[in-house]
């Protein structure tokens, strides 16, 4: 299967696919053959360059991004460096060269995009199939949210994901059609 997650969801996608990779063969027979991550809700202790520029932006700010994961953790658990919150900290399993190939979206006046930009880049320095779709004047969620599902960059966003989707399953010997 593809596993597709938008904004906190790709976070799941991502902390899923985890789980299933870590998990091998008890899976099957559903395997996690690549992932979307569409702006993923990544987040850390350390800010990134984006997390300070951007930290006002548009529908969600980094104070707004913190009660969310303050209101999904346990107060126990709560960090900004928790494994579902940032894929950066070291030591995270399963080791990344054994994910699948992992597409991420990003917006341009996305505050929390340099994080997924880098765990993009993660992904790439241990041979794993992991591009970076980055879209100019977009804003978190701009490819899924009602009031803007018609405009360029959604509907291109839209096309790319297909396209990208289209071919890991054909690698595969799956058929798909759209």
């Amino acid at each position: 299967c593809v596993l597709l997650g938008v904004s906190c969801g790709a976070n799941i996608a991502d902390y899923v696919t985890r789980k299933a990779v870590g998990a091998g063969r008890l899976f099957d027979p559903v395997k996690v053959v690549a992932q979307v991550l569409m702006y993923p809700f990544f987040i850390g202790s350390v800010p990134t360059h984006s997390e300070i520029r951007l930290a006002n932006s548009y529908f969600y700010d980094k104070a707004m991004c913190i009660l969310a994961w303050k209101l999904f953790l346990p107060e126990e658990e709560f960090s900004l460096d928790h494994p579902a919150a940032n894929p950066l900290i070291p030591g995270r399993e399963p080791p990344l060269k054994l994910m699948p190939p992992t597409l991420t979206v990003v917006a341009e006046h996305d505050w929390m995009r340099d994080r997924a930009i880098a765990y993009s880049e993660e992904f790439r320095k241990v041979n794993v199939d992991a591009p970076v779709l980055e879209y100019k004047d977009a804003v978190h969620e701009f490819a899924t949210l009602d009031m803007l599902l018609k405009t360029p960059q959604a509907q291109a966003c839209a096309e790319d994901i297909a396209i990208w989707v289209k071919k890991h399953i054909s690698f595969r010997g799956h058929e798909f059609s759209y």
